[in-house]
């Protein structure tokens, strides 16, 4: 049984990677793209690709992300020359032999590729270009049938929540997730909030499926999860295809799906765009972030993004865009202001401490009522017994809530998959 974030991932949203040659030459592997969804860039100027460009060169002044470390969780990576030195291998928890490392590969070259060098002269930049990857593998696309049972509706959130935790206890600052469905686990949500408590921010998917206004996936919809669209920019290289991001309101931020420009498997010239975009600009943007200021918190994070948006919108958000079109200058800035501002309030003069007392004597006990202690521990004994009651029906209406959450998580067939293509 597939999740829907499987296809989300293989041939949603826009989500493209082919060989660069194929723009001009002969067709090269890809997969196939997604059918356009309410178009965002309606509601961003043409002026965006100068100021975006100006604002990624100025936070480049500030910090290319050395120090901060993103985990990819998805394919296998393989070695490629922007990477070179980068890359910590974390554990396989999705072994089979000859599996494609496309995905993560080109993904991982599109947040921290080194770009061009003595030894890499027609190399690409990453958006966070001096940031180390920390590959971890947990789905096997287009791997076969073998590779279905890794994909498998409550195991693949236990494999997630696994990987989430490797990676927040070696070193993690952001963490990138491929993959994403329609049901939640304890253990899965358990590990997300692990990986919260921990100071590390963890990303959504950018996967759509469903109507216009999409419904709640997981991990993204869980509390602290940075979630985020993608919009297309006038004067980038746009996406060979209309392309379809989430619209709900757990958007962000937007982030450019426009065609960027990676390194894949065999240092073959790859590109991508749609979700594969929006996760690099989103992922560098935080990793430049966390670079300066290890210990921020995700929620400042999340806070520092949301204020320093571009654009934002009529009324101030809206459900396609977030708060506005991702800032990577701005986005520092705010969080400098955000640490310069003290977490509590300073006491004023002739104020009283919160555990200060009015008076040095314990206030004695007050018997307002005169109750027989009879009639008191017979109204002991139907409290209990109603709490008792209490707690049986809520546990019997947590397990109806749980099985109609579950049988939600339909396993995406070949027509699934050809809707979510168009």
């Amino acid at each position: 049984m597939l999740t829907r974030g499987r296809a989300a991932a293989a041939v949603a949203v826009g989500s493209i990677i082919a060989l660069t040659s194929s723009m001009a030459a002969s067709a090269a592997p890809a997969m196939p793209g997604a059918r356009a969804g309410r178009p965002a860039a309606a509601r961003i100027p043409s002026s965006a690709k100068r100021r975006l460009i100006s604002e990624t060169l100025g936070a480049w002044q500030i910090t290319k992300g050395a120090g901060a470390t993103v985990a990819v969780l998805g394919t296998p990576i393989d070695a490629v020359t922007g990477l070179a030195g980068k890359v910590t291998y974390g554990p396989d928890f999705a072994p089979l032999a000859g599996a494609p490392a496309t995905d993560s590969t080109v993904l991982a070259s599109l947040i921290a590729g080194s770009g061009p060098t003595a030894a890499n002269p027609f190399g690409t930049v990453g958006r966070a270009p001096a940031a180390r990857i920390l590959a971890e593998r947990i789905v096997d696309y287009n791997g076969g049938r073998g590779a279905t049972r890794y994909q498998q509706d409550g195991r693949w959130q236990a494999i997630m929540a696994r990987a989430i935790r490797y990676a927040v206890n070696h070193g993690a600052s952001v963490i990138v997730p491929f993959e994403s469905g329609y049901a939640d686990t304890a253990a899965l949500d358990s590990a997300v909030q692990y990986a919260i408590s921990k100071n590390v921010v963890v990303l959504g998917t950018d996967s759509a499926f469903g109507g216009t206004q999409n419904g709640p996936m997981y991990p993204d919809s869980l509390p602290g999860v940075i979630n985020f669209s993608g919009v297309t920019i006038s004067g980038l290289p746009k996406p060979p295809k209309s392309v379809r991001s989430p619209v709900n309101n757990s958007i962000l931020v937007a982030a450019p799906d426009n065609i960027l420009f990676a390194t894949g498997p065999g240092n073959a010239s790859y590109y991508a765009y749609g979700n594969y975009s929006a996760t690099a600009w989103v992922a560098g943007t935080v990793a430049l972030i966390k670079s300066v200021y290890p210990q921020i918190t995700p929620a400042e994070v999340a806070l520092a993004l949301a204020d320093s948006a571009s654009y934002h919108p009529a009324g101030g958000y809206n459900t396609t865009i977030g708060f506005g079109l991702i800032n990577p200058l701005g986005a520092l800035h705010a969080a400098t202001g955000l640490l310069k501002l003290h977490r509590t309030a300073s006491p004023g003069q002739g104020s009283v401490a919160a555990n200060a007392r009015f008076s040095t004597a314990m206030p004695g006990v007050i018997d307002a009522v005169q109750n027989s202690p009879i009639e008191l521990g017979l109204y002991g004994a139907a409290i209990v017994v109603g709490v008792i009651l209490l707690a049986v029906a809520a546990q019997l209406n947590r397990k109806r809530r749980r099985r109609g959450a579950l049988a939600s998580a339909a396993p995406v067939s070949d027509a699934d998959q050809a809707s979510a293509v168009g």
